[in-house]
């Protein structure tokens, strides 16, 4: 028969026993938490960088792009009233289906140069309620993925390799921009990316001169970029 000393030696044991179970359970809860916390800040990261990379992809598009416009030769020489006007390939609403097809939309007129007081083009929405710059806005499209087939728009049906193809805005800011070989066409082009999920999204813009014509094709330089917040 054990003794009263012996059972109570038996219960401390017992009592330690419990105590350094619970601290294992509390350290393995804890471990496996900070290595859910630390892959989920990895995929976060590695999410907005795949966004920055097709925000990047998107404002280059874009830049090169600016050769091609429509009515390229006239808007240096085109009166304002002109500019402001039905016929403009620019507009404040970034539609324009006097356009060619390619250009119909994604061409702004910067509210400055229109002298009306309209939010910049990036942080517009349409009559639906939908920004500009947005997949369904009316912003162009960086094609990189199969485009699902199916109601596409006002919901955006996400790609295979991320959530929507990166998209860009060219705004006309000035006609006739001080150049050394004369007056150049002066434009900001403002890009977005996103990347596997709709609220990684990263938003670049640039300020382009586009140099008067010394030979076939008219010179593009870039001036400046920044990363919109």
């Amino acid at each position: 028969m054990l003794s009263r000393h012996h059972l109570k030696q038996r219960g401390v044991v017992l009592l330690a026993a419990l105590l350094w179970l619970m601290m294992l359970t509390v350290v393995t809860l804890g471990v496996g938490r900070l290595l859910r916390d630390e892959q989920r800040i990895g995929s976060n990261l590695d999410d907005a960088q795949l966004a920055f990379r097709l925000a990047e992809t998107a404002l280059q598009a874009g830049e090169a792009a600016l050769p091609g416009l429509p009515q390229l030769a006239r808007l240096g020489t085109m009166p304002a009233v002109e500019l402001n006007g039905p016929t403009s390939p620019f507009t404040l609403t970034c539609r324009q289906p006097r356009n060619p097809p390619p250009w119909q939309q994604g061409l702004c007129l910067s509210a400055a140069l229109a002298g009306q007081a309209y939010p910049a083009p990036w942080q517009q929405r349409d009559t639906a309620g939908l920004e500009l710059l947005h997949p369904c806005g009316a912003a162009r499209r960086v094609a990189l993925q199969p485009q699902s087939s199916g109601h596409y728009c006002p919901g955006v049906a996400p790609g295979p390799w991320y959530w929507a193809d990166p998209h860009y805005l060219i705004e006309l800011l000035d006609p006739r921009y001080p150049a050394p070989d004369g007056s150049g066409l002066l434009f900001r082009v403002t890009a977005r990316g996103w990347g596997k999920q709709a609220g990684s999204v990263v938003t670049l813009q640039s300020h382009v001169l586009l140099e008067p014509a010394g030979g076939q094709e008219r010179p593009w330089r870039r001036l400046s970029w920044r990363l919109l917040p």
